[in-house]
């Protein structure tokens, strides 16, 4: 029989959240109540006057084909959006509207990779991309560590620099960074950023830059979107999405600006060919949401960091989990290894799971079989409850030493 898409890796396991979720689900079916610290979406829902721009737009007919890369006044708005707040300035043109950021990721590197081109993935990096990049066919890509050491400062923006130039290989087209990052809540700063593009500027690479927590920071930490560093605004594809900062995710509602090379590319030919657009109701919601008050962003953003907070103060006085704190998105990446005792990550995320407490193994982010991830993105009192069990497990009567 000829060989199938349908044979490629990508497709053959399960993804490690739907795994940790199905189990959890097992234990939920017996009677066990479970916190969930491994989902990536908020639990907030849209806010109200998103929700009526919606409501407001179907009733008006906004339900028909429109433009495959967008509305013009959602175009319009963004790209005020991205002078303003980000400091990209582009056309209308260069904004093309997506079903997520995923489906942008997607488009994406379809467009910048070829049959035998790679791309680097600044690690960790999120669990979707060498799963998203199996479906490019003849696609590679390679992971360079990055956040971790970045975040404990053994890593200086010299140092990321050179090993991003050790990295590289005549197939090498491209970076991949997010900032802030999923999973380690790792925020770059501009030398840090620099340094990212002085070795795109040497080498002539594209660079993809994932920014859907943008308004997801906390204490003093700030956003910098590298499209507006010397050099860069011709070479780099800027990723954005509602999804996060407006609790959005079930909307599909993402955005890239691109230079002006891609215009013809991403959404006359690679949005007609995939989705043709957007529903057009969700693009003037989008418009709301953009256009209206922002004061639940900064509810959700706040109550994020304080999750983080309570999460940290709960694991006081236990010697097993270790982390960075991070400074953006909704996410800590600890380290267990003193929790493993020869034990595979998968076995402490099963035995958490006895525990009540549902978190995903650091493998699904790269090699890194000694982490977790923690998601922040569920109640305070179940976060501080998580920390609880776990402080008392390694800390309390009884704790493994």
């Amino acid at each position: 029989m000829p060989r199938l898409v349908a044979d490629r890796e990508v497709f053959r396991r399960a993804s490690d959240l739907a795994q940790v979720m199905a189990a959890a689900a097992v234990r939920e079916a017996d009677g066990q109540h479970i916190l969930h610290l491994e989902r990536g979406e908020p639990d907030f829902d849209t806010p109200p006057h998103i929700v009526e721009a919606l409501a407001v737009a179907v009733r008006a007919g906004e339900t028909h084909y429109a433009n495959p890369g967008g509305v013009l006044p959602l175009r319009v708005a963004l790209a005020e959006k991205l002078s303003l707040e980000n400091g990209i300035s582009c056309h209308p043109e260069d904004v093309v509207i997506t079903a997520g950021a995923t489906h942008a990721l997607s488009l994406l590197f379809q467009a910048l990779l070829s049959p035998g081109d790679e791309i680097l993935l600044l690690s960790p990096y999120w669990m979707m991309l060498p799963r998203m990049l199996g479906l490019v066919e003849g696609a590679r890509w390679r992971a360079v560590p990055a956040y971790l050491d970045l975040m404990d400062e053994s890593l200086a923006p010299a140092g990321l620099a050179a090993r991003l130039r050790a990295s590289l290989r005549s197939e090498t087209r491209g970076i991949y960074l997010n900032t802030p990052n999923n999973p380690t809540g790792a925020v770059l700063t501009l030398e840090q950023l620099e340094a990212v593009a002085e070795v795109a500027r040497e080498h002539d690479l594209w660079v993809v830059s994932d920014e859907s927590y943008e308004n997801l920071l906390f204490d003093k930490a700030s956003h910098v979107s590298i499209a507006t560093l010397p050099g860069m605004s011709a070479r780099t594809m800027t990723v954005f999405s509602f999804s996060k900062t407006y609790a959005m995710t079930g909307w599909r509602l993402g955005y890239v600006v691109s230079p002006p090379a891609l215009r013809p590319v991403l959404g006359p030919t690679l949005c007609a060919l995939t989705t043709y657009g957007v529903f057009p109701a969700v693009q003037i919601a989008g418009l709301a949401a953009l256009r209206g008050p922002h004061t639940a962003v900064d509810t959700m953003r706040r109550a994020y960091q304080a999750r983080r907070d309570a999460l940290f103060a709960g694991l006081e006085g236990q010697h097993a989990i270790r982390a960075p704190k991070p400074a953006g998105a909704f996410y800590v990446f600890a380290d267990v290894s003193a929790a493993l005792e020869r034990r595979t990550t998968w076995d402490l995320v099963r035995e958490w799971l006895q525990l009540g407490v549902a978190v995903l193994p650091g493998t699904a982010f790269g090699p890194f079989p000694e982490y977790v991830r923690i998601s922040l993105a569920t109640r305070k009192e179940d976060v501080v409850e998580a920390a609880r069990r776990l402080r008392e497990h390694y800390a309390g009567p009884g704790a493994k030493k």
